[in-house]
């Protein structure tokens, strides 16, 4: 009867759902499960007083994101920052190398899940940076069966480049200034939210430190 076969058809769209969900949360565990060591961001556990405690490098791999670094300052500046420090002078007195600052201490700035990809990010004296690394993300970039190693890649293309610079997703424009940034196709929200967060925080802390007035010195005209 044309019940019997509503409810069947019913019963079936019910099934399928299902099944797609069943086989979602199987990528994702299966990508979770392949993803190499240090890059399982996905929903990872931060410590409770990160947004609080004054020993940021204390609690958060900051020597990853600062080569050469050998020691950190505690939080300063508003928004915060630490100072990156290299070994100490012949008086003793340790050598500032630069910056590193954590994202969501300057923004908030939402991707593609609506929640913010908590970065930490190097920063020379200069203003360029030294290194990115993904704390934490919410972005269902596993369900699509983009790897996080993705985010690592787009995040490595920051390196070597200036706070000073445009920076934006998409091809280079010499004759414009503008340096290009490769998206992830299917994630894209996802990059141009990065972006953002890059930008925003460099500039922040560049504006505290006096970073025009130093890059002006090392980079004259």
């Amino acid at each position: 009867t044309a019940t019997t076969r509503a409810e069947m058809t019913l019963a079936d769209r019910l099934l399928a759902a299902c099944l797609r969900a069943l086989a979602a949360v199987f990528l994702l565990a299966q990508a979770g499960a392949q993803a190499a060591p240090g890059q399982q961001a996905y929903e990872a556990q931060l410590p409770p007083d990160l947004a609080t405690a004054p020993d940021l490098c204390a609690l958060l791999p900051c020597k990853e994101v600062f080569p050469g670094a050998v020691s950190f300052s505690p939080r300063k500046g508003q928004p915060p920052y630490v100072e990156a420090y290299g070994p100490p002078d012949a008086a003793g007195k340790p050598t500032l190398l630069g910056y590193v600052m954590l994202s969501t201490d300057i923004t908030d700035t939402p991707a593609y899940s609506g929640k913010p990809v908590v970065t930490l990010i190097g920063m020379d004296r200069t203003g360029r940076y030294v290194g990115v690394k993904v704390l934490k993300h919410s972005e269902p970039i596993l369900l699509l069966g983009i790897p996080e190693g993705a985010l690592v890649k787009i995040n490595e293309q920051y390196l070597g480049k200036s706070v000073k610079d445009q920076i934006e997703v998409g091809p280079s424009r010499p004759d414009e200034n503008v340096l290009g940034v490769d998206a992830i196709s299917g994630a894209t929200v996802t990059v141009v939210a990065q972006n953002q967060v890059m930008q925003l925080s460099g500039s922040a802390v560049a504006r505290q430190v006096g970073i025009d007035h130093v890059v002006a010195e090392v980079l004259p005209g």
